[in-house]
């Protein structure tokens, strides 16, 4: 029944006798509302005798009855009011909401008493049901409503002692899960009680420790667990179970020499990991611990330094250092270049480590150098000159280079010059060396060297640019005079052996293979640009063959794992990609953004370099995908600010210039000999071939004609990729109009013309949008099938040239709009592309505001499970993972409004922890454009607000109890 029928009939409902009233004619909310009415208008009576003889499937409907019909979930005296009608029958209705609970000994006490008299009348036989039924009623229902605060000792063991009573009498298998017991079990407040009733069962003992761990997190590691030590010592077999949670030094130095070695492995991860993530009081006594035991059993955490390195923090790194190990120390320096702790953390180790064993720089990664040299003090630092000299030789690293160009200027002038490194003829180590006196503070000392080192380059460079004596003719063509310069280079380097084919060859064609091999050995023996040679090479070749040749070379470096070696091949193909290779440079992104994050790096900037709207399109893509994380996202967020700089546009602006049209606007026509073809969009956003009859076909007709093979392949190639480019652009509106619907983002008229009503493509998908004008007199309408504009009600609207235009959103509808355009969209079948008239509408309120955040509910706990699912539901992603090691915030990145979302939150493990809790603390808007700079929740756009705040209330319904 809809809500006008409700009205009309509200008369006749109050003058029928409730047992009159059908569920099925009239609906369970207008019983329960009549209900409400005679029960407060004085005819409780009625009442009383209609919930004692009604059926009971009546019963069951009103449980589920919306909380604004239901009279017994306004208080918790009108819902114990009913409870003590509805009990005898096995029924209870829902509480109210927990703002409006009560919980004290008078209510505990009634509940007890309505199920003691329960079970009397099931034992006596005059109950609904059996006294196992009855049993289960109670423990279900009722038990986890008993407990309150302040309850005494000797009720809570009574309520426990009663909770197992009942269990046994409904049957239930003693080692079943009880909910209930780890409730009740919160009333005891007592260590003592909680290690007494340990002991009692072993079942019992989960619970016990479980509620001991997490009122005691704030009290220090060493002092938590003394009254469990008696417990413990008797019952060793738990402590092994729970050491972990545990974590007391005590404890595990008495066990060890009885632990196997298996368990020895994990007590002392569980003091390396406790060290760092426990109080700093407790640090002295954890060291101690470690210490001790580490001196004494150096093979088992040599063990635990090569499988377990991120336990190994600077103060254990300094520890092994101090103390010398044999055991330990060859492990000492891969520990720490594996861990993801700063290198500063290990300065005090690297400096003395390095400075005694120059050597060992030679096993450092280029990575970990460029982050190491700025530890190192200048003696340090003249020392390892040598040995740095051979690092950066064989390492292609920018960021060491620059690391090492930094370093320098607190050397002198002589300690560069004495380190040999100017005579070396390696050309990373020139670069750095030339870099080093470029920047050096000391002028006058770098310059005769700087000049010296350019004067052999010069020599060097003429001998190599040596070319063939120029023809006694003048050159009839640009393709015969590169021809010429290209025969002087006689050696060619075997790197580019993979290429050397005839298939990659002819696709260098009119170039001869000589040619084409010159153009790919100046590509992959020049350190940055290509040479001016094998640019003018490159030029010779059709747009279709550069293409074509670019797909090549970036299938060979994928084929070849990303091989940082063979990046000449990307240099070479950013001269002619177009976007047949955005798909599967993107797809490569997604491959390796998790296990090969600096080659997926590459990728991204590849995508980049090509700089069409498709490929910026997928670039956004990748960063707002959870698939990838770290480095990889922050490439992509640094390429899409690149191209808006290069376009002079703001980064919203570049947004929506990011989905092309591939030339439909304009038309598109295939052509396969004197046969054309045109291509026509469907409104599933599918293509159509239709040739000059006007026959349409989902396909290129067959070729038959040998000769016109090559223009049949070039015409099928283009219609199956702009296919699935299609598709691809597609399935990135969604997330596009969603962030623009929540953040309240706004077009001028004009431009909103030209992107959703002129352009091909999103003009199709904008006819399940419903927009509006902004302002008092605005008004919501959405494209019409005609693409005419037409309002919820179907009028003719029409846009005003000067109006601003954005997504209509339920949190600024007037009366009856959202219900308009739900009838709207189901009278025509729309399916919209966002929900729109399902989003949340009700705003925050003002108490939850502060002038920099939005706070969440008072208390709010929920466990880590259902905290990863809501906020990736919601679209954020972890933040960084800090101290602890911990993740302070997850975050939603809103890059078209300049804004980043931070759900912010307790000790959260960036390791899935099932059932830890999680403090909730609010949500912080932070200003990407400003520095990060805080933006006060009540500016925000009511729609983002709106959303925000339904963010916190998932977490509220899954509030730990």
């Amino acid at each position: 029944m809809n809500e006008p029928e409700q009205t009309v009939n509200a008369t006749l409902l109050s003058t029928k006798p409730l047992n009159e009233i059908g569920i099925k004619a009239y609906g369970e909310d207008a019983l329960a509302r009549e209900i409400g009415e005679r029960f407060e208008n004085g005819r409780e009576q009625e009442v009383i005798e209609f919930l004692q003889q009604c059926d009971r499937y009546v019963l069951k409907k009103l449980v589920h009855v919306e909380r604004e019909h239901a009279v017994w979930r306004r208080s918790s005296q009108s819902w114990l009011r009913f409870f003590r009608l509805t009990a005898p029958r096995h029924i209870q209705f829902p509480e109210p909401y927990p703002d409006a609970r009560q919980r004290d000994a008078a209510f505990s006490h009634e509940l007890r008493a309505i199920c003691t008299t329960l079970l009397a009348a099931a034992v006596a036989g005059s109950g609904a049901g059996s006294l196992e039924e009855a049993a289960t009623f109670v423990l279900d229902n009722i038990i986890e409503l008993l407990p309150y605060d302040g309850m005494p000792r000797d009720e809570a063991l009574s309520l426990l002692a009663w909770n197992q009573e009942l269990r046994a009498l409904n049957g239930t298998a003693q080692d079943d899960f009880d909910r209930n017991r780890s409730r009740l079990m919160r009333c005891l407040s007592d260590p003592a009680d909680l290690v007494a009733y340990a002991s009692q069962d072993e079942r019992y003992f989960d619970d016990a420790i479980w509620l001991h761990r997490h009122r005691s997190d704030d009290q220090p590691r060493r002092t938590r667990w003394l009254a469990w030590h008696a417990f413990f010592h008797g019952h060793p077999e738990r402590f092994d179970k729970h050491q972990q949670d545990i974590g007391d030094p005590a404890l595990i130095l008495w066990r060890w020499p009885q632990a196997t070695q298996e368990l020895r492995l994990a007590m002392a991860e569980t003091l390396l990991d406790a060290l760092y993530r426990g109080d700093k009081s407790d640090q002295p006594v954890f060291l101690k611990a470690i210490d001790q035991l580490m001196a004494d059993n150096q093979a088992l955490f040599a063990t635990l330094m090569v499988e377990r390195s991120y336990l190994f923090s600077g103060k254990i790194a300094t520890l092994i250092w101090q103390k010398q190990h044999p055991g330990l120390l060859p492990a000492l320096l891969p520990t720490i270049l594996e861990s993801y702790r700063s290198l500063d953390d290990y300065r005090d180790v690297l400096r003395p480590m390095l400075s005694r064993q120059p050597e060992l720089a030679l096993t450092i990664p280029g990575a970990s150098m460029e982050k190491i040299l700025p530890l190192l003090t200048t003696d340090i630092l003249r020392t390892l000159l040598p040995v740095l000299g051979t690092v950066i030789a064989r390492s292609t690293s920018k960021a060491l280079g620059a690391a090492m160009v930094k370093a320098a200027k607190k050397l002198a002038i002589d300690d560069i010059a004495g380190s040999g490194w100017l005579a070396i003829r390696n050309k990373n180590l020139r670069k750095v060396c030339k870099d080093i006196l470029q920047a050096h503070p000391d002028k006058s000392g770098a310059a005769p060297l700087l000049a010296g080192m350019e004067a052999a380059e010069a020599d060097a460079a003429a001998v190599v640019a040596g070319r063939a004596p120029a023809p006694a003719a003048p050159f009839t063509s640009e393709l015969e005079r590169i021809e010429f310069e290209a025969a002087a280079i006689k050696r060619l380097s075997v790197a580019i052996a993979q290429l050397d084919n005839a298939e990659t060859l002819a696709l260098f064609q009119p170039l001869s293979a000589h040619a084409a091999r010159t153009a790919l050995h100046l590509a992959a023996t020049s350190s940055e640009a290509l040479p001016p040679l094998a640019t003018d090479l490159l030029a010779q070749l059709s747009p279709e063959n550069r293409a074509r040749l670019s797909q090549r070379l970036a299938e060979t470096w994928i084929g070849n794992d990303g091989e940082p070696k063979l990046r000449w091949m990307l240099r070479l193909a950013a001269s002619g990609a177009d976007d047949r290779i955005v798909d599967l440079l993107s797809a490569t992104v997604f491959a390796w953004g998790k296990t090969r994050k600096q080659r997926a790096v590459v990728a991204v900037e590849q995508l980049e370099l090509i700089d069409s709207p498709y490929a910026l399109a997928r670039v956004l893509e990748i960063s707002e995908s959870r698939k990838v994380k770290g480095m990889v996202v922050d490439a992509a967020a640094h390429a899409l600010r690149a191209a808006a700089k290069r376009r002079k546009l703001s980064l919203g602006d570049l947004l929506d210039e990011l989905t092309p049209d591939f030339g439909l606007g304009q038309g598109i026509t295939l052509m396969v000999g004197a046969q054309s073809y045109q291509l026509v969009l469907q409104g599933d956003l599918s293509l159509r071939l239709v040739d000059t009859k006007g026959k349409a076909s989902k396909s290129l007709p067959a070729n038959k004609d040998d000769s016109l093979k090559e223009a049949w392949e070039a015409a099928a190639s283009q219609f199956k990729i702009l296919s699935a480019s299609l598709k691809a652009v597609a399935r990135l509106q969604a997330p596009r109009m969603l962030a623009a619907f929540v953040t309240g983002r706004s077009w001028s008229a004009p431009r909103w013309t030209q992107l959703f009503l002129d352009h091909p493509l999103l003009k199709i998908m904008g006819r399940s949008l419903i927009w509006q004008t902004q302002g008092d007199g605005g008004a919501s309408f959405r494209i019409a099938e005609d693409f005419s504009l037409l309002q919820a009600d179907d009028e003719v609207f029409t846009l005003p040239p000067d109006a601003q235009v954005t997504l209509w959103h339920p949190a600024t509808a007037r009366a009856g709009e959202l219900e308009a355009w739900r009838s709207n969209f189901a009278d025509y079948e729309l399916t919209p592309l966002i929900d729109q008239t399902g989003a949340p509408a009700e705003l925050p309120p003002a108490a939850s505001m502060t002038a920099e955040r939005l706070l969440a509910p008072a208390g709010l706990t929920v466990f880590q499970e259902h905290y990863a699912a809501i906020a990736s539901k919601c679209g954020y992603r972890q933040g960084p993972v800090g101290d602890g090691p911990s993740i302070d915030w997850h975050e939603w990145a809103l890059p078209a409004a300049q804004l980043e979302v931070r759900l912010e939150n307790g000790f959260c493990s960036p390791y899935m922890d099932l059932g830890a809790p999680i403090e909730v603390h609010g949500i912080e808007v932070r200003a990407i454009g400003g520095n990060y700079k805080l933006v006060a929740p009540a500016s925000l756009p009511k729609a983002l607000l709106a959303t925000l705040w339904s963010h916190l209330q998932l977490l509220e319904a899954k509030r730990v109890a």
